[in-house]
Formats: structure tokens, sequence, C-alpha cells
């Protein structure tokens, strides 16, 4: 999410009740502020030069926002510069190898997927909310690293029991996610650090289901009916569409 970060927005933002939530800031681009169960930083979190950093620029009770602007600037300066991130910085925290403790869970992996695709419709965001903090609101506070490939083909079965359609596509969309976050999540040698997704499992065992195009079709004596049907049709999302949206 984008905003413009202020010390009254700091101050009274929420912490995060899953995860983490991540506020991108409108003035300096790369700047962030990162949320937590019990705790408030301000982050780096930029691609430069081809490479995603998030390194953390202090806890937002120990310096003034602007401190951290300036701070989060020099840092982007040291990547680009060719110098560690914290140059010139006594108190710098060191590197420490990537641990799974680096790894996001599917519920962090998510919001980041959504953070970094503001352009998804607002359709799409319903649909993947369904199928991802819906029928995989299980694994939400699990590592994607956790998430394993017995678990994917017991699951896609449980899904497919209610409806077959749906469980391929929920897969699909966590592929996507997890795709998406296994080349953004790397380590300062820019390695993986989120393993290769599980669901190709599916295609391994040629689990997917195979679900039959539709080929019924309205008589035309009924198209009239069908047509009033339709454009009478009021669902949930409908005060959202102008009115020849059907």
């Amino acid at each position: 999410m984008k905003v413009k970060l202020t010390k009254r927005f700091v101050d009274s933002v929420e912490y995060a009740t899953n995860g983490t939530d991540i506020y991108m800031d409108e003035v300096l681009t790369g700047f962030a502020l990162r949320v937590g169960k019990q705790s408030k930083k301000y982050t780096l979190h930029k691609r430069i030069n081809g490479k995603l950093y998030r390194d953390e620029v202090e806890e937002t009770h120990l310096i003034t926002l602007t401190e951290a602007r300036e701070k989060a600037s020099t840092m982007m300066v040291n990547i680009k510069k060719g110098l560690h991130v914290y140059d010139g910085y006594q108190a710098s925290p060191v590197s420490q190898p990537a641990s799974n403790a680096d790894v996001p869970t599917l519920t962090e992996a998510y919001k980041y997927f959504k953070t970094m695709k503001p352009n998804l419709a607002s359709r799409t965001i319903d649909t993947y909310n369904q199928q991802i903090l819906g029928r995989l609101s299980d694994w939400l506070e699990l590592p994607l690293n956790d998430i394993t490939k017995t678990m994917v083909s017991e699951k896609h079965k449980e899904i497919s029991k209610r409806s077959k359609a749906q469980a391929n596509a929920t897969m699909r969309a966590l592929r996507s996610v997890w795709n998406y976050c296994q080349d953004s999540f790397l380590d300062e040698n820019e390695e993986y650090i989120i393993k290769d997704q599980p669901i190709r499992i599916l295609n391994a065992k040629k689990d997917w289901n195979k679900i039959k195009p539709r080929t019924r079709h309205v008589e035309e004596e009924y198209l009239g009916t069908y047509f009033q049907t339709l454009i009478k049709h009021r669902d949930g999302s409908s005060f959202k569409q102008a009115p020849y949206s059907n």
C-alpha cells in the first residue's frame, strides 16, 4: 500500500493482526514502514540494479521520520556506489546469512504480491482473496518453505470434492504468488531463499482436474427471457457498476 508517511500516520497505524503490513512512502521511492504484531520499523524496500533490497533503516521510536528518510537515501546511494548498505553508520546491523526466519509466510507473501501489483483489477483481487485467504486459510501463518508437495496434493484433493474448477484455480493462484515472491526475496548473493514451488507436483502426477468445456446453449425461444434476467440481475458488487455493466 502506498501512503504519504507522516509522524501522525506512523504513530496511529495499528499493529498487524497477522504477519506484517508494508506501507510504501509516496515521498521517497523505496522507503517504507514495516508494521508487525509488536513492532514498527522504517525499511529500505527497493530494487536497485536488478536486486531487491529489504534492509532495516531503524525502529520508529529511535529515529525521526525525516532522519529515517535521509538515512534511507544514503543507504540507496551506498548500494549504487557498490559500498556496504550501512556504510557510514557505526551502529549498523551485521548482515546475517538467510535463514528460515527470512522466508515470508503465505500471508506476508500474498500481501507483498498485492502491494507490488497495484494494477490488478478489483475483481481479480476478490477472486485471489477467496482462493488464498479463504481456501488456504490454514496455511496463512506458515513460511512458504514449510508448505510441501504432499500438502499441496492433499489440499487440491480436498477442494476438488467441492469444486474441481476451484481446486485448480486455487493452486494456480498460489503458484502465481509463489513464483513472483521467489524472484523477489533474495539473499545478499542474489540466491533464492524461497524453494521451488511445490505446486508442480500436480503436473508430475497429472493430478490437475480435467474441466470439460461448457457446451450447453440457450434455445432461441428463451433468449428474450435470458437477456431480461441478465439485465435485472444484481449481485454484491452491483453498486460499483455502471448501469450498462451487465
